[in-house]
């Protein structure tokens, strides 16, 4: 099961946090928060919020596609920047990029997300998400620096294995449609 990446949402999403946040955190923080968001939406709404890849890295999970878009390595990286500046190992939305490609729900499931780890600095998240099954298993040994993070992995380690052919088919016909509207 792959989901394609969707630049917008992940803008979005990521200017929703760092909104809730005064506008700026390390970007160990976005991506973590940013993980955790699209694992509890994927099992609630059997898809992400971002889409995209997630690899087993030695501080955790990470959305591959929001990173290279932090380091400046991504094609839309200047889009990105227009909005969210990276600064050192900080990030600080500069312009708000909106909502109008979240759901309320995703929106709500953000809110909710940086909500209940606003006490917990980016090391504290770290150790959270070294606790989730899909990290442990996907973690590479030896001079490996990533290992890919399967979201079928990411479904049954939050005990959702059912919702693996529901993800499957919906992301089909997401593409399907894209294909046929042109999106």
């Amino acid at each position: 099961m792959h989901f394609r990446f969707n630049f917008e949402k992940s803008l979005q999403a990521a200017g929703v946090l760092l909104h809730l946040e005064e506008g700026r955190m390390p970007r160990m923080r976005l991506l973590k928060l940013l993980y955790i968001a699209d694992r509890e939406w994927l099992a609630e709404a059997a898809h992400p919020i971002t889409g995209g890849r997630a690899h087993a890295m030695k501080c955790g999970p990470v959305l591959s596609d929001v990173y290279s878009l932090i380091k400046g390595e991504a094609t839309r990286s200047s889009e990105w920047s227009a909005h969210i500046q990276t600064r050192g190992y900080a990030v600080k939305l500069i312009r708000d990029p909106g909502r109008g490609k979240l759901s309320k729900e995703e929106v709500e499931k953000l809110t909710e997300i940086s909500e209940r780890c606003r006490n917990r600095d980016q090391w504290d998240l770290s150790d959270l998400i070294h606790e989730f099954p899909e990290w442990r298993r996907n973690l590479p040994a030896g001079d490996e620096t990533s290992g890919l993070i399967s979201w079928e992995d990411v479904l049954k380690a939050q005990g959702k294995a059912e919702l693996v052919e529901a993800a499957a088919e919906q992301e089909a016909a997401r593409r399907y449609l894209d294909e046929v509207f042109g999106e």
